[in-house]
């Protein structure tokens, strides 16, 4: 029987990749929702089992599971063997193959552009950037869409080789601005936001060396939330896709539009073995 942690009305827009997951110890494995919500669907992963977690996915036994905006968990018969890297909505595997995953847990292979994805300099969240040639300074913008799509972006004013902190829906230049990515693969400069240097982040949030905790919304605002009553930004722990987690194993998500809540579940958290991020 499927057990909701959180209770309260689910906000059921397809447009998101806010929803993650996490493994306990034990092998539970508790997902989320675009709203922020935990469940738990009686989904066990055993969790030596898993080679690789990203914010939307995981691979154990070289199968690809998924999780979509309602938080539901979706086994695949892909197989996924060695990666070169990975974001919260994507992966590129050993061969150069970039597979996506979109907002309802389908996933997309690429393999046209292979020459571009063995030239991977930095793996974000829903963006990447690309060195095409190594005897030159160029470096290349792509995103990654909650539609599973792909596409070369230019920013007016941003050089991307220009980029210093690689974040999930966000990255930090070396002059201290910060970028966001929606959820649609478009990139906003927040030059007129001051933003410190970032210290730890997870995908849709981040916390700058004053101690600030920002969080991104589906269409790419910088927002400084309403914290929850309980939360220490000095004691979080864990940091995951869409969700913090402090030394009391306490958690606290963030929702699509960068809203914060602190969940009460049924579970000890102090010691999650697998993180989407």
């Amino acid at each position: 029987m499927k057990k909701i942690i959180a209770a309260g009305i689910m906000l059921a827009s397809m447009n998101a990749f806010s929803q993650s997951y996490l493994v306990l110890n034990n092998g539970v494995t508790l997902t989320t929702d675009n709203s922020g919500y935990i469940y738990d669907f009686g989904h066990f992963k055993v969790p030596y089992k898993i080679t690789h977690n990203g914010g939307q996915f995981l691979v154990e036994d070289e199968k690809l599971s998924t999780i979509d905006t309602k938080g539901f968990l979706y086994e695949k018969s892909q197989k996924v063997k060695k990666i070169k890297g990975k974001g919260l909505n994507y992966l590129v595997t050993d061969g150069s193959d970039l597979l996506t995953i979109d907002a309802n847990g389908f996933f997309y292979t690429y393999d046209k552009d292979g020459k571009v994805f063995k030239k991977i300099k930095d793996f974000g969240g829903n963006f990447f950037t690309v060195k095409p040639d190594d005897k030159k300074p160029q470096v290349d913008l792509y995103t990654v869409n909650t539609s599973g799509n792909y596409f070369k972006i230019d920013v007016p004013g941003l050089n991307p080789a220009e980029i210093l902190t690689v974040g999930g829906t966000f990255f930090q230049t070396v002059k201290g601005t910060v970028y966001t990515i929606s959820k649609d693969g478009f990139v906003f400069p927040k030059s007129d936001i001051k933003v410190n240097a970032i210290k730890k982040s997870g995908g849709n949030y981040f916390i700058d060396t004053t101690n600030r905790l920002f969080t991104i919304s589906e269409d790419g605002l910088l927002v400084l939330p309403i914290l929850p009553m309980n939360i220490v930004v000095k004691d979080i722990q864990k940091f995951g896709a869409n969700y913090m987690i402090d030394s009391q194993g306490r958690i606290f998500t963030v929702d699509k539009a960068g809203n914060m809540e602190e969940r009460v579940v049924d579970h000890d958290l102090r010691n999650p073995k697998i993180l989407s991020l």
